[in-house]
C-alpha cells in the first residue's frame, strides 16, 4: 500500500475530509489532494505531520510496514516495550504465536495484584 492509500484509510477511519485534515495541518488543500491522488510526494516536515496527526510510524504511512506502531508521548516505544518487541522478532513463527496467545491470555484476565497478599 502506497502513501495515497494509507491517507485515503486514514481519512475515512477518522471521518475527516480533506479539507478539514488540510486546515489542521496547515497544508494547501491542493497539495493534500495530490498526495491522494499520487501527483506530490510530502516533504519530512509533512511527513512527520501526518504520522503525528494519525498516531502512526512514518514507516506505516509509506507502505514500508504494515504495523502502525501507535505513536507514544515521546515518539519512541520504553525500554520494555523496546524489549518485548526484539524479543519476540529473535523467535521462530511456533514460538512467537505461544507469545502472543500467552499475552492475550494475561490481557484477558481481571489481573489485581493490588489487592493479593
Amino acid at each position: 500500500m502506497k502513501l495515497s492509500s494509507r491517507l485515503e484509510n486514514l481519512l475515512e477511519e477518522n471521518n475527516l475530509t480533506q479539507k478539514k485534515l488540510s486546515t489542521e495541518l496547515h497544508i494547501a488543500p491542493s497539495t493534500l489532494n495530490g498526495y491522494l491522488r499520487r501527483d506530490r510526494e510530502p516533504d519530512f516536515s509533512t511527513l512527520i505531520k501526518l504520522a503525528n496527526y494519525f498516531r502512526v510510524s512514518i514507516d506505516y504511512l509509506l507502505g514500508v510496514t504494515n504495523i502502525r506502531r501507535p505513536y507514544t508521548t515521546n515518539g519512541f516505544y520504553d525500554d520494555k516495550e523496546e524489549d518485548l518487541l526484539d524479543t519476540y522478532r529473535t523467535l521462530g513463527p511456533q514460538e512467537q504465536n505461544y507469545l502472543l496467545q500467552q499475552a492475550h491470555m494475561y490481557s484477558n484476565q481481571d489481573l489485581d495484584f493490588s489487592q493479593k497478599k
